[in-house]
């Protein structure tokens, strides 16, 4: 890697991990209303530079910063659209995965509108079907083995009634989360990175900010090893999307791995049954 494009890769690493550090991992560190103020602040940060950059046409430059004003943007819209907002427990799996599928469904619906605003194609941030058949078929031998995994984990395995009688939910919960943490954190980066860098580069930068913005989890004894877990997925995730063009493979893979923690996950929040 030439000197140059080392210190964009850290360049962009830095700012794009504090983006999300601060809209995911410290959100609930920050007051409220100061949150609101520093996700309206990087709207602005982000919405000038895009701007400035338009003007010198520096394509590549303009579009990352695009992309970091969208991603502000969403995290501030979905902050109204709490469980109280539309009346529900989190004391339940249900509860817990309306929860979900609203902050997925709102994220994830202003990061393709915007996109598509800014003239941007959908296979831009890989809402294709690429290669359908290979995407299908990794992505859903993936996420059956996972869930087999999960069935036959001695951490979950206790639990088989409980992810029967949830069934519905969990799925509802892990589609819903696979689909919009793949388009928030590799969808809408890779094509604009790789621009800039080398696509092992473009899914190696994505890799660390997935894992690291993940360092506030609660649902796992060991956030060391567990962030180093999601590296590695990360990068094979990263690489999926980019083979395949489409964000289908990746999307089943992820919602497979979330069937893995799922029981601690609503555990996290009180549910036992």
């Amino acid at each position: 890697m030439r000197t140059n494009r080392l210190l964009s890769f850290f360049t962009i690493l830095i700012i794009v991990l504090a983006v999300f550090l601060l809209n995911m991992t410290f959100t609930f560190k920050i007051p409220r209303i100061a949150m609101m103020v520093v996700r309206i602040a990087l709207f602005v940060l982000f919405f000038m530079v895009w701007r400035v950059l338009s003007k010198k046409k520096e394509s590549t430059a303009k579009n990352i910063a695009f992309t970091l004003m969208v991603v502000n943007l969403a995290f501030f819209i979905v902050s109204f659209f709490t469980a109280n907002l539309w009346g529900l427990n989190l004391g339940s799996a249900k509860g817990i995965a309306l929860a979900k599928l609203s902050d997925s469904f709102i994220i994830s619906i202003v990061l393709i509108i915007s996109f598509i605003i800014g003239g941007f194609q959908l296979k831009d941030i890989y809402l294709t079907k690429g290669k359908l058949a290979l995407g299908l078929l990794i992505g859903i031998i993936s996420f059956i083995s996972m869930g087999c995994f999960a069935i036959l984990s001695t951490k979950q395995s206790h639990g088989v009634e409980f992810l029967c009688k949830n069934l519905v939910w969990i799925f509802l919960f892990v589609i819903s989360n696979g689909f919009m943490e793949e388009l928030l954190f590799r969808g809408i980066f890779l094509k604009q990175l790789n621009n800039i860098l080398k696509p092992v580069w473009t899914i190696a930068l994505t890799s660390i900010v997935f894992a690291l913005a993940h360092l506030q989890v609660n649902y796992t004894p060991d956030i060391l090893f567990f962030t180093g877990i999601l590296l590695i997925l990360g990068m094979i995730w990263g690489f999926l999307m980019y083979y395949t063009q489409s964000i289908i493979a990746s999307m089943l893979f992820h919602a497979g791995a979330d069937l893995m923690i799922i029981m601690p996950i609503f555990y996290s929040f009180g549910v036992t049954g």
